[in-house]
């Protein structure tokens, strides 16, 4: 059995480092483990410190257009040369916990399973829920110590068997850094997927912070829009494409939300 780690990086190579550590240390039972890490031009030595410490790692390396979306897109591209059982997409700020792929394996046993592990993720200080399965009525979904049914995912470490790949394919080439993950989730869930979170918690990441966002209150509105319309924010086109596919028949009206929050200063 292969399974292929997929990281995308930009200027955190401890954070990297860390992350890939903790995902070397996962020794599931008859598996062989291997990672594509694309370096999005980072200028701290991210790509020869990961040569240096894992040098059976594929790195593939870019100059900073790609963002968050663009990287695991190519990273998968390239792993599915290989033809792996399994894709795990993986953030590289996300720390697991010692059992975490094995459990994942647990959910989605066997390579031809329609089924999609998520991994349920929460604050390293707090512990509280953080990233990992949705329900679209009720945002991230905590662990409640059973699997839980999802709507769609946030990718912090998403495990992917071959038949679903082999039926959705990657990302969507439409998204430039966010937006990806859920996209692919919701589509899953229309295709008959399941999509299906960890009973316990098997990873620690701090939810992102809204400073110097579109969502900071702090900065003018002028500064929110052009935050907004950036590649980290919703850009207009990538937001509408992301409505019109899964928000329904109601789409027009969460496209316009966001505006509508930094109009009211909310």
């Amino acid at each position: 059995m292969k399974i292929i780690a997929l990281l995308t990086c930009f200027n955190r190579r401890e954070t990297t480092l860390s992350c890939l550590r903790l995902l070397a240390r996962q020794v599931p039972c008859g598996a062989e483990l291997g990672q594509v890490v694309v370096d999005d031009g980072s200028s701290d030595g991210t790509s020869e410190a990961i040569a240096k410490e894992f040098p059976a790692a594929r790195i593939l390396r870019s100059d900073g257009s790609l963002y968050w979306c663009g990287g695991m897109r190519l990273a998968w591209q390239t792993a599915a040369e290989e033809d792996p059982d399994y894709y795990l997409l993986l953030n590289d700020d996300t720390h697991l916990v010692a059992e975490a792929l094995r459990e994942l394996l647990l959910l989605a046993p066997n390579p031809e399973c329609d089924v999609i592990a998520v991994a349920a993720i929460c604050d390293p200080v707090t512990g509280n829920s953080t990233y990992g399965g949705v329900r679209r009525k009720s945002s991230v979904i905590p662990a409640t110590g059973r699997p839980e049914l999802c709507d769609t995912l946030n990718a912090n470490c998403v495990l992917i068997p071959r038949a679903v790949y082999t039926k959705l394919g990657i990302l969507n080439d439409s998204y430039t850094h966010g937006m990806g993950d859920f996209d692919y989730g919701f589509l899953a869930s229309r295709s008959g997927i399941r999509v299906l979170q960890s009973p316990t918690y098997l990873g620690t990441c701090s939810q992102n912070g809204w400073d110097g966002t579109w969502k900071d209150k702090s900065l003018s509105r002028i500064e929110r829009f052009r935050q907004l319309q950036s590649p980290k924010g919703l850009p207009w086109k990538e937001w509408v494409t992301y409505n019109r596919r899964n928000s329904g028949w109601m789409w027009p009206i969460p496209c316009i939300t966001p505006f509508l929050r930094i109009l009211l200063g909310r």
